[in-house]
């Protein structure tokens, strides 16, 4: 099985909720790092927060693009789920992995959040 086939069937396992097929395609000591939120570190605690109390129901995931670079694979795309308040999160992502002897090493996690205004400022120099 290639990286990005081993991150799509990871992807698969995250949409469906199905925890084992998900875990069985992380290292032990597995990184998640999402930009400017949170680390976990270690696959017991990746697990616990993926079921967060946060959230309802399962995900869902829409690919827009995927690159695999020998250890490496990128995957962008949306999140659309619901939040244990009502409200809908709708969130644009890159997540960038790193893979070790077929297994998830590393991830790192973009998050933008659709439903949040993002303001930029262009200043010429």
């Amino acid at each position: 099985m290639t990286n990005i086939e081993i991150v799509r069937k990871m992807n698969d396992g995250f949409v469906k909720g199905d925890m084992e097929k998900m875990m069985q395609h992380f290292a032990t000591d597995v990184r998640w790092n999402v930009i400017g939120a949170s680390t976990l570190i270690n696959k017991k605690v990746f697990k616990k927060d993926v079921n967060n109390k946060y959230f309802i129901g399962l995900p869902t995931l829409k690919i827009k693009n995927e690159i695999q670079q020998g250890d490496w694979v990128a995957v962008e795309g949306e999140v659309l789920c619901k939040k244990n308040d009502g409200s809908m999160l709708h969130a644009l992502f890159f997540d960038v992995y790193r893979l070790e002897n077929g297994k998830i090493k590393e991830l790192r996690s973009y998050v933008i959040e659709r439903n949040k205004p993002v303001y930029l400022s262009i200043n010429n120099y």
